[in-house]
């Protein structure tokens, strides 16, 4: 039977021969993490990086640790080490890593991290993110250990290319790279930008001409059941999709989400019906808002099911339901209520909600949906991208 050749299925056209067998050690060296205790914390020191800054193979620094500590230079983050996280509470955290660019501050690592230090380290950090790296990490932990020591960690089994063919290879995946960070950028902004929009709209900061130029009529206010009717509808059965109520997603068949609970013919038959249009009072609005559904369904009887009452907008009633300013004009009227304590419509009723024409309404839902469809079109773009990361991954390595 004859060997596989050590070669990639995906290859750069001007590289032959097959790559080199070798363990991770031959390439670089291990930094062990710091040890420090509660004591030593300070609110400016020197930063250590811990698991929690590293997210999706990026450096975050939102959650920072900064020590009262002095430690040797090798100890000192550089640019191009490669963080990886070695022990964990969370075993599907262990081998997670970044590489560092030089915008970091003076930082050091804690003792559940590790820094792996060599002269390939562009062409190792995208190794890291392949299948081939994590069969080596699921090898080495087993059923109970959650942790890699340093030691194993240098005998990984590597399968690399010559210099140059490495370069090649990270440059062309950090383009890739640069490419969805670039995208996560644009998506990030347009989402601020549409946060921004929403609190100058419906504060009437900003206001809307008519079509003609005109102005449009002063807002008016109405009681949450002036606007909306309480509906309670059982009659079905059964066969309509059960609607999970999500603050990411709205109301939304469960399959889509891979959304997981087991229910009785019975309890089904207690089962509310939700109509497209219709927007729920969950569990979590005094946190997330009112949620909509685009679609009809049955959800848990737990639920308000509301139904306008009179002629809306209802596409701007979805948006202002999930602004924080009616989320917190909710905590305001529900003052003392206790995490996970049902809003009941009594409390939505005296709630005021802003009543502008139906052309404004109208108005403001359009451009908003204009802004979801452009946040939508990067987020297909950002997914593709990753995607097709992910393939090169399997592609590129041995």
């Amino acid at each position: 039977m004859s060997e596989v050749a050590q070669v990639p299925q995906l290859r750069f056209p001007e590289f032959s021969g097959e790559w080199e067998d070798g363990k991770l050690g031959n390439y670089g060296n291990l930094i062990n993490g710091l040890t420090y205790s509660p004591d030593n914390i300070v609110d400016d020191g020197l930063l250590v990086l811990r698991s929690s800054n590293v997210q999706n193979g990026q450096i975050y620094l939102n959650d920072n640790v900064y020590v009262n500590l002095d430690v040797d230079d090798a100890a000192l983050t550089r640019e191009d080490d490669i963080l990886i996280c070695v022990r964990n509470g969370s075993k599907r955290l262990i081998g997670k890593s970044t590489i560092i660019n030089k915008n970091l501050p003076k930082s050091t690592h804690g003792a559940f991290m590790t820094v792996f230090r060599g002269e390939s380290n562009k062409f190792i950090s995208h190794w890291f993110h392949s299948s081939i790296y994590y069969k080596e990490v699921h090898k080495n932990l087993g059923a109970t250990i959650n942790s890699i020591n340093g030691s194993d960690l240098k005998k990984f089994k590597t399968i690399f290319p010559l210099k140059p063919e490495q370069q090649r290879i990270a440059a062309f995946l950090t383009a890739v790279d640069n490419k969805i960070e670039q995208l996560s950028k644009k998506q990030a902004l347009l989402g601020e930008y549409k946060k921004g929009l929403m609190q100058q709209i419906f504060s009437q900061a900003i206001r809307f001409k008519s079509d003609d130029g005109g102005t449009f009529p002063d807002w008016e206010e109405k009681n949450g059941n002036e606007i909306f009717d309480n509906i309670s509808n059982k009659n079905h059965d059964s066969d309509l999709p059960i609607l999970a109520i999500t603050q990411e997603h709205g109301a939304i068949p469960r399959d889509l989400i891979n959304y997981k609970m087991i229910v009785s013919d019975k309890s089904v038959s207690s089962y509310k019906v939700v109509e497209t249009g219709d927007f729920i009072i969950s569990l979590r609005s005094f946190q997330g808002g009112i949620e909509y559904s685009n679609y009809k369904g049955i959800c848990s009887p737990a639920y308000i099911i509301l139904r306008p009452a009179i002629e809306i907008e209802k596409k701007f009633y979805k948006y202002y339901l999930k602004t924080y300013r009616y989320i917190q004009d909710l905590n305001r009227k529900l003052e003392g209520i206790r995490d996970g304590k049902m809003v009941s419509y009594k409390y939505f009723s005296e709630i005021k909600l802003p009543y502008p024409s139906i052309s404004e309404q109208a108005k403001i839902a359009n451009f908003l949906s204009s802004i979801d469809n452009k946040i939508e079109q990067v987020g297909k773009q950002l997914d593709e991208s990753k995607q097709f990361k992910k393939a090169l991954l399997q592609q590129m390595f041995v």
